[in-house]
């Protein structure tokens, strides 16, 4: 099926070594909760947030609004909408509200001028499923998710009973997605903000989206197929086992490149993410890429065309 390139891995490692990544600490009030605040109420946003961020933009209505004189598009305007409402009321994100979040208040909150985002009805439930499990299971808060996980992600072999913090997530449906897109994105912003350091680091892997794919299927991390060239054509969708596979293959590609370059998986993605968003974009921007003379796509035409694969019915990515 698909075959990880261990040879474009360390090629993509070497040229990472030499690569300045920009650092974000993720207190901007622009989109997240300001330093100081309380360490619940920040960690519930973080929850709350990561939980819905998926898809906000469809092909034919992207999700994008001029606020303040600057336009804000995709999961910047979604953070930016979540960071105005907590400023307004940091009650919002309680586990109580949310577990009464409708379809209606989604959009109400997160629609702005004419960005409408997509799929409210499935962000509210959601919501309303993180939060009232959340409730049941640990009284509401994110620190006992945390503290019950004995700060691991995965259960140590010699204790398999200790659920660690990703496996303790997978009972929310938002956090479902076996790639764990979601749950290593929450964690990511959770190390960085100072509330949650894994003791099992080895465990860290990118939290593989769209934009990762791209990267990795056009540079040659993951070797494609010829009967497979048709849903990064957008020609045919992908359906869930050809998703869930391929985007397992690409999460063990960084996770080599990782180990090769040194660079920490979170650190990675920084790099990942904003370099699919702002350069290996469709059509890519190749002449911008550090990548570029390397890279699979570069000098071939077909390569180039290359997408993501085609998947939007998705909550988990």
């Amino acid at each position: 099926m698909f075959e990880i390139d261990f040879e474009k891995c360390k090629e993509f490692a070497t040229i990472m070594e030499n690569v300045k990544i920009p650092y974000d600490d993720f207190t901007s009030t622009s989109h997240y909760p300001p330093l100081g605040e309380d360490i619940e109420n920040v960690a519930r946003y973080f929850f709350f947030m990561t939980a819905i961020d998926h898809r906000t933009s469809r092909p034919d209505r992207p999700y994008q609004a001029l606020i303040g004189g600057k336009v804000f598009k995709g999961a910047d305007l979604l953070y930016r909408l979540g960071a105005e409402r907590y400023l307004q009321d940091r009650e919002f994100f309680s586990p109580k509200r949310m577990s009464q979040i409708t379809s209606i208040e989604v959009s109400e909150w997160l629609n702005v001028g004419d960005a409408k985002i997509s799929d409210p009805e499935i962000r509210a439930f959601l919501l309303r499923d993180a939060a009232l499990k959340l409730l049941k299971l640990y009284d509401g808060s994110v620190m006992k998710l945390i503290e019950t996980s004995s700060k691991r992600l995965y259960a140590p072999s010699e204790k398999p009973w200790v659920e660690g913090f990703i496996e303790r997530l997978r009972v929310f449906r938002a956090y479902e997605d076996p790639v764990e897109k979601k749950s290593f994105l929450l964690y990511k912003f959770l190390e960085r903000r100072g509330i949650f350091e894994a003791k099992d680091k080895e465990n860290i892997h990118v939290p593989v989206d769209n934009h990762l794919t791209r990267i990795a299927i056009r540079f040659g991390l993951v070797v494609v197929p010829k009967e497979f060239e048709e849903i990064f054509l957008w020609r045919k969708e992908a359906d869930r086992f050809t998703d869930i596979i391929l985007r397992f293959h690409i999460r063990e590609a960084y996770k080599e490149v990782s180990r090769l370059s040194g660079i920490p998986p979170t650190r990675l993605d920084d790099f990942l993410w904003m370099h699919g968003r702002n350069v290996c974009t469709t059509p890519p921007l190749c002449e911008k890429c550090p990548l570029k003379e390397s890279c699979n796509a570069y000098r071939n035409p077909v390569l180039k065309k290359y997408r993501e694969h085609y998947y939007l019915n998705t909550w988990y990515y």
